[in-house]
C-alpha cells in the first residue's frame, strides 16, 4: 500500500512545492518575520470578530497570508507527527537571555512540545477551518458570532508561530 504524503500547498505562495516541514518554515519566515505575522493574524481575527467593521487590510494580502499560514500549519503538523524521527537540539545556555515571548522556559527548550500540544487540542482541519472563517469574516461586513470558538485556535496559532521560528532559528544554527 502506498503511503500518502501531506501536501503542504506551498506552490501557491512560495512558488515551489516543498515536502520538508522545516524547509517550509524557513521559507515562511523569509516572507514573514514573526512579529509581522503575529500582528497580521491579530488584525485578521479582530476584524473577523467585530461586526460591521471595515477591514484594514487589503483583500489580496489577507488571502496571501491565509495561504501561507495554512501551509505553515501543515508544516507544523508534519513536524509534530515526525517527532520521534526529528528532534531539536537544546539551545546553548546563554540563549535564555533572548526574549521568549508567550513561551514558558520548558516550551522554549523544546518547541516541538508546543506543536504536539496544539495538535492535541485541535486537529489540523480545525485550524484550517479557523483560518478560513477568520479570513472570510475579516473581509466581510458581517462579524463572526461565535467568538469563543476563535480564541482557542488563535492562542495556539500564536504559540505555534513562535515555536516555528525557534525551530528554524535552531536549525540554521545547527547547519553553521
Amino acid at each position: 500500500m502506498k503511503k500518502k504524503n501531506l501536501d503542504l500547498e506551498a506552490r501557491f505562495w512560495a512558488g515551489s512545492e516543498m515536502h520538508s516541514g522545516v524547509k517550509l518554515l524557513e521559507t515562511f519566515f523569509q516572507f514573514n518575520d514573526p512579529a509581522t505575522a503575529r500582528e497580521m493574524l491579530n488584525k485578521i481575527v479582530i476584524s473577523a470578530v467585530k461586526k460591521k467593521s471595515v477591514p484594514a487590510q487589503d483583500a489580496a494580502a489577507v488571502f496571501h497570508f491565509y495561504l501561507a499560514l495554512r501551509s505553515f500549519i501543515r508544516a507544523c503538523f508534519l513536524i509534530s507527527w515526525k517527532r520521534n524521527r526529528w528532534t531539536v537540539d537544546a539551545s546553548p545556555g546563554n540563549s535564555l537571555l533572548i526574549k521568549t515571548g508567550n513561551l514558558s522556559a520548558e516550551e522554549y527548550r523544546d518547541p516541538v512540545r508546543i506543536l504536539r500540544k496544539a495538535f492535541k487540542a485541535y486537529r489540523r482541519k480545525e485550524y484550517e477551518a479557523f483560518l478560513s472563517s477568520a479570513a472570510y469574516f475579516s473581509l466581510s461586513d458581517l462579524g463572526c458570532k461565535e467568538e469563543q470558538k476563535m480564541v482557542g485556535p488563535y492562542i495556539h496559532l500564536v504559540k505555534m508561530l513562535e515555536a516555528g521560528y525557534l525551530i528554524v532559528e535552531r536549525e540554521v544554527q545547527k547547519q553553521k
